[in-house]
């Protein structure tokens, strides 16, 4: 049986403003009886209300405006020092992306100017903590100043333990120099333990909230951050980000409907915030939500809603700032439209969006365009251009600066092992093949996700599990979509492939799980070639 008629998501398009909002995006001072955020400081009693403000922006990734806000601060109270540490901290955004040389030489200069300011020695301290990431413009050294900075807050931690904000900010620099190849999750579990103690006291504070996501963002943890993600958004709703993150922990435990109403508030959000604050190009954080946006619509087969955000994507010709959340969504969010609905000769025509955006700086992102075009023409019988991609996809890994995360870093030789798995398939060399697909599965899992992406474009152990499929080895097939949907609940793909598979292998009872699970998972959804119950 066919799966249902779809719905479309309701969107308005116009120029620099994505998606017209019932959501507003507060311009005000915080309301601090709904979001109490208390950082104590010695700056003028005119600028207490501004400084909780840009606090609790800063606590929500909202960095565009915190730093007006403390500059605003500066303005009103020249003697200020910890409004420049605020601006410093902006600067700097530890769970997404390093800083480059100009902002390193920005937050130095801020933290200098605070030398002959007054202070107290706790404010003091927590300037003393960020000179020490900011102590060099040397791009390469990044790693080790973090974990420099981090040992700096855990003193400042534990000699000023009557101070939340010290815990929460320590917990957030534990999280900055996880090791996303350490499986035993020990940072994860060391801030979410400095983080559920200051919830005891504050369990509305969106810092707390913010960064338990972030700690518990992770296959088999998620369902620890799920009240924290249900309560995120109320606590800070002047922010898009506030809005989205939600959506981390719906995305990791497969709650799709959940994802999608997070995200939709998002980019509204977003939009409003791009005309509010009069950006020159849309807000990024719009363009993070949309990539959520559309991975939990393709995994619910609302495919002719996701046709439409492609077009509101590409209809987005700036941003502000074009960073590596931008490079992300406009090479992934076309790449999932294709790959998802199995469209493998459209995904082998895929161009990028915006050939004007500077590439060059992001040959990661550029590195999941030519996949999906190498995988689309390899499963599409195109081997001569999957051989091309795969070439294309061999230079930009060895032109990767050393500067680029891990995950990228291994993500890329992934994605070279698995285009190269299925033209071996196409060359008839299936032993070879198949010891190929499931390295690049074990390569895969090895390293943790990057915050940025719902999931991988196409997970390597589900092609892993397709090419099973195809070969006739249906029984380890099923075993290998089992161990996808493990760390990816329901994820459409994975589901209809492990129920084909458990057709063709006669498996009742777990066909008749699988199939109940997709007819309800996309029951307003449509998508053409998914077929039930003629496995």
């Amino acid at each position: 049986m066919a799966i249902g008629k779809s719905n479309r998501a309701g969107f308005i398009a116009g120029g620099a403003i994505l998606l017209a909002s019932a959501f507003p995006f507060a311009g005000n001072a915080v309301e601090t009886g709904n979001i109490p955020v208390h950082f104590k400081n010695s700056c003028s009693a005119d600028v207490q209300s501004d400084f909780s403000h840009a606090i609790t922006l800063l606590h929500s990734f909202e960095y565009p405006e915190s730093p007006r806000i403390f500059k605003r601060v500066i303005a009103q109270d020249p003697d200020c020092a910890m409004a420049r540490w605020g601006v410093a901290m902006n600067l700097w955004h530890p769970l997404w992306a390093p800083p480059g040389k100009a902002d390193l030489e920005e937050g130095a200069g801020l933290l200098a100017e605070t030398d002959n300011l007054p202070k107290t020695p706790r404010e003091a301290a927590y300037i003393d903590a960020l000179k020490t990431f900011y102590s060099s413009a040397d791009t390469t050294t990044h790693t080790e100043r973090a974990r420099t900075y981090e040992k700096h807050m855990s003193k400042l931690y534990a000699d000023h333990l009557d101070d939340p904000e010290a815990a929460l900010f320590y917990a957030l620099a534990i999280l900055a120099t996880a090791d996303p190849r350490d499986k035993s999750y020990n940072h994860q579990y060391k801030a979410a333990g400095l983080l559920n103690w200051v919830r005891n006291s504050q369990p509305a504070h969106p810092g707390v909230l913010h960064y338990l996501i972030h700690s518990y963002d992770y296959p088999g943890m998620a369902h620890l951050a799920l009240d924290a993600a249900t309560n995120y958004a109320d606590a800070a709703p002047d922010s898009a980000h506030a809005q989205h993150m939600p959506s981390h922990i719906f995305t990791r435990l497969g709650l799709w409907e959940r994802s999608l109403s997070s995200n939709h508030d998002s980019t509204r959000s977003a939009a409003d915030y791009t005309v509010s604050a009069n950006l020159p190009g849309h807000y990024d954080e719009g363009l993070h939500s949309i990539d959520y946006l559309m991975y939990a619509m393709l995994q619910t087969a609302r495919d002719d809603a996701a046709k439409d955000l492609l077009a509101k994507l590409r209809a987005i010709e700036k941003t502000d700032t074009e960073n590596f959340k931008v490079a992300f969504t406009y090479a992934a969010s076309p790449a999932r439209y294709a790959l998802e609905r199995r469209a493998w000769k459209e995904a082998s025509e895929l161009t990028l969006i915006r050939p004007d955006f500077p590439w060059a700086q992001f040959g990661w992102a550029q590195a999941i365009h030519h996949f999906a075009r190498g995988i689309g023409a390899a499963r599409s019988d195109q081997i001569e251009k999957a051989r091309q991609e795969l070439e294309k996809l061999q230079r930009l890994q060895k032109t990767l600066p050393g500067t680029t995360l891990k995950y990228w870093q291994e993500e890329i030789l992934v994605q070279i092992d698995a285009v190269r798995s299925w033209i071996l398939l196409a060359e008839e060399k299936g032993d070879e093949a198949l010891r190929l697909a499931s390295a690049a599965a074990e390569r895969e899992d090895a390293v943790d996700k990057h915050p940025v992406t719902p999931g991988e474009v196409l997970p390597a152990r589900e092609l892993y599990a397709d090419m099973l499929s195809e070969i006739g080895n249906h029984a380890e097939a099923l075993e290998q979509y089992r161990v996808v949907l493990e760390s990816s609940p329901n994820r459409l793909n994975a589901l209809w492939g492990a129920s084909r598979a458990a057709a063709k292998l006669g498996d009742v009872k777990s066909l008749e799980i699988y199939e109940q699970t997709i007819r309800e998972q996309t029951s307003s959804g449509n998508r053409p070639g998914m077929t039930l119950g003629e496995n």
